[in-house]
């Protein structure tokens, strides 16, 4: 198994290749007049609305994801600052969010009756600014759009049987020179997840057998709003607007019991109970002005505020017998803030060259407290963490220039040059300050080898950001497993090279095959840490590493086939990552990562029913985790398969009835536990777990108004 899936991407491209020569000469010709798809002009692809009609949209968002070979990305929004968060989703030319709002709920608001047309953009071009991505989709608007609405709503059935109502709703109205969009979107669920688990001691003999049964309950709330104000000819402004809050709640009771003969022995009964709950509230501002037809600007401004209460969570221990034994109880809790503010101007020469300069700086700062206390029946003992109360903040700043440059038509090449500059404090249980200074290249070349064939050609660096959350300890007390902080860790830099082919048959297929080699320094991982309470995991870089990546993406009509009205999308991906183990000093996979990755999107529509049915598969292979004294393996074991058919038929609306997980065997897990180190070799213990959460049904009504 793991020798075939070395070769998912190769199996992918072996597939396009059978089913390219079917498709024929004139097929793989673009048509000038009356075709679903037209090429408007060199790297850009133009669909009707007539295209998606058998796809029965309803919305913006479900046109964009049947464009074959396209998938929506909102760019690097875990990142701080705005200037990895820019999607690859153009509205009429602009990009309509910058980390306030996600691009689905941008496009989920749009109704199909407002879309003109769909543009897909295979290269650079001056007009547009890439922003690293490989394609970009602009969102055509017919004149006038803005009055309308859309909505959903979807009951979900766990296989708890509990039900979880979904909804989703937003309305816009142009006032003047005023496009107004308001939003609400709610959401509860309460799956019931089930696990055992069973463990063995270093001569592998069985000791104990572990039964859970956790109910988990979650509800969020978040409405919003945007304001896109015209303000003359050659300026405009943007407001998004977003909060949310959240509950998560769960009640798990477990049984331990020790094997006995042919049967079991209770060891002890454990219970523990979580309420969290938390808000965060984002708003962003953008302002462009136009000077003259070649130089403009943009002015951009981002706030992001979230707290969080964890707990307190009690871990309670009893005896079958007895009665109580003691509990461990958990309160932690923080805040975190972002204030970003990003100023660009752009010049276009002429036709060939656009050149962006520009500056951003961002602050941000993440507070987190924790404490741990012994329950023995009678008193609360405090249990000493370090690192459990502290502060980070980072100030970051940031210049840059970009320069895309349409060489002939046949090649264009995307440059840019970052340098960042940062200082980050921390205080309260570590105190310290550090600064950091890293030059960032990018270059990238298009080439269309044919109107059906272009390569893209990647060198860059990269720097990594600095998790906040690393610099605080942690704890997990249902695994038994405690993170110190880490506040000398430094960002893993990467340099990257990577090529990437695309080619495109008949007016809805699609196949691309890139390759990527990343070299990085300082890879983030895990070390021991020496402590008077003994060794512990912690955040921190292990060395330097290597990553070999190769993907496939295919999509295709299945009409060669028989299937008509029907589209296959598939995504393969394998991964070979080594680096030097810190402990042992051999070579091994990084941790966390899996090797490969599958996915199958299936959709077939008959029309003259106007009804359609579909599934999609994903699955990927094990991962393994290597901690200082524990190593893990974890993993799917048959993959996630949803299954939904739907109709158009009744009241002007889409109905659709399926299920998620339909078959679920649960996810696997391994633990091995070693005598002090996993260099010493020694196993303690081992213990297996699978986790299921079984399937859930679910019916969702989708309309505009």
């Amino acid at each position: 198994m793991q020798t075939y899936f070395r070769s998912t991407a190769a199996g992918t491209a072996l597939l396009a290749s059978v089913l390219f020569p079917a498709f024929s000469e004139a097929q793989d010709t673009i048509r000038e007049t009356g075709s679903e798809t037209t090429e408007l002009r060199n790297g850009v692809s133009v669909f009707s609305k007539a295209f998606f009609e058998p796809f029965s949209p309803v919305t913006a968002l479900d046109m964009v994801t049947r464009l074959p070979g396209f998938s929506v990305s909102n760019g690097d929004t875990g990142r701080r600052g705005l200037g990895d968060s820019f999607g690859n989703v153009l509205i009429n030319g602009a990009r309509p969010s910058n980390k306030s709002l996600s691009l689905g709920t941008v496009l989920q608001r749009i109704p199909i009756s407002d879309v003109d047309r769909i543009e897909l953009i295979s290269e650079a071009l001056p007009e547009y600014n890439m922003r690293g991505h490989a394609r970009l989709v602009n969102v055509i608007l017919v004149e006038g759009a803005g009055n309308s609405g859309s909505w959903d709503a979807t009951l979900n059935v766990s296989a708890s049987g509990r039900v979880g109502p979904q909804a989703n709703i937003s309305w816009a109205r142009v006032i003047g020179p005023v496009d107004l969009t308001v939003g609400l979107y709610a959401t509860s669920s309460g799956d019931r997840v089930r696990r055992r688990s069973t463990r063995f001691d270093g001569a592998d003999m069985l000791t104990e057998i572990q039964h859970d049964n956790d109910q988990q309950a979650y509800r969020e709330a978040a409405p919003s709003l945007s304001l896109n104000w015209q303000i003359d000819d050659r300026s405009s402004l943007r407001f998004d607007i977003e909060a949310t809050v959240w509950r998560w709640a769960n009640q798990q009771v477990s049984f331990i019991d020790a094997p006995a003969g042919a049967g079991v022995t209770p060891l002890r009964y454990e219970q523990n109970s979580t309420d969290n709950h938390g808000s965060f509230h984002v708003a962003s501002a953008t302002y462009s002005h136009a000077f003259n037809d070649t130089l403009s600007s943009q002015t951009m401004a981002h706030l992001r505020r979230d707290s969080w209460d964890d707990g307190p969570e009690a871990y309670e221990t009893y005896d079958p017998a007895s009665g109580f034994l003691g509990a461990i109880i958990v309160n932690g809790g923080g805040d975190s803030e972002e204030t970003a503010l990003r100023q660009t101007l752009n010049w276009t020469p002429n036709a060939r060259n656009t050149v962006e300069i520009g500056g951003e700086i961002a602050v941000n700062a993440r507070d987190t407290h924790l404490a741990l206390f012994e329950d023995d029946g009678t008193s609360l003992t405090p249990i000493p963490l370090p690192v459990a109360n502290t502060r980070v903040e980072e100030t970051r700043s940031e210049i840059f220039v970009n320069h895309t440059w349409t060489i002939s038509e046949a090649f264009s090449l995307e440059s840019a040059l970052r340098y960042e500059f940062s200082e980050i404090v921390q205080t309260g249980d570590a105190n310290q300050s550090r600064s950091f200074a890293y030059l960032k290249p990018s270059v990238t070349l298009n080439w269309r080898q044919s109107e059906r064939n272009r390569w893209r050609f990647t060198a860059q660096r990269d720097v990594d950001q600095l998790d906040f959350g690393k610099f605080a300890s942690s704890v997990d007390i249902a695994d038994n497993n405690s993170t110190l902080g880490n506040p000398d860790y430094v960002p893993q830099r990467t340099w990257t090279l990577e090529a990437e082919w695309e080619r495109r048959f008949g007016d809805d297929g699609s196949f691309s095959l890139k390759v990527g080699q990343d070299w990085i320094e300082d890879l983030d991982g895990w070390i021991p840490v020496n402590t008077p309470g003994g060794v512990f995991d912690a955040p921190g870089n292990i060395g330097d590493g290597t990553v070999l990546r190769v993907t496939g993406n295919l999509t295709t009509p299945l009409d060669t086939i028989g299937l008509s009205n029907a589209v296959l999308d598939v995504f393969a991906e394998w991964y070979d990552t080594n680096v030097q183990d810190p402990l042992t000093g051999e070579d091994r996979p990084f941790s966390g990562y899996s090797e490969w990755e599958l996915g199958l999107d299936f959709r077939q529509t008959f029309p003259a029913l106007q009804i359609a049915w579909g599934w999609d598969y994903h699955w990927y292979s094990d991962s393994e985790v290597f901690r200082a004294q524990e190593y893990r393996v974890q993993g799917t074991t048959d993959g996630d398969l949803d299954l939904y058919i739907e109709t158009t038929r009744w009241g002007g609306v889409t109905t659709r009835l399926g299920v998620n997980e339909a078959i679920d065997n649960g996810d696997d897990r391994q633990r091995v536990f070693y005598n002090g180190s996993r260099a010493t070799g020694l196993v303690t213990g081992t213990e297996y777990r699978n986790e299921s959460y079984g399937a859930t049904w679910y019916l969702q009504i989708r309309g505009t108004f």
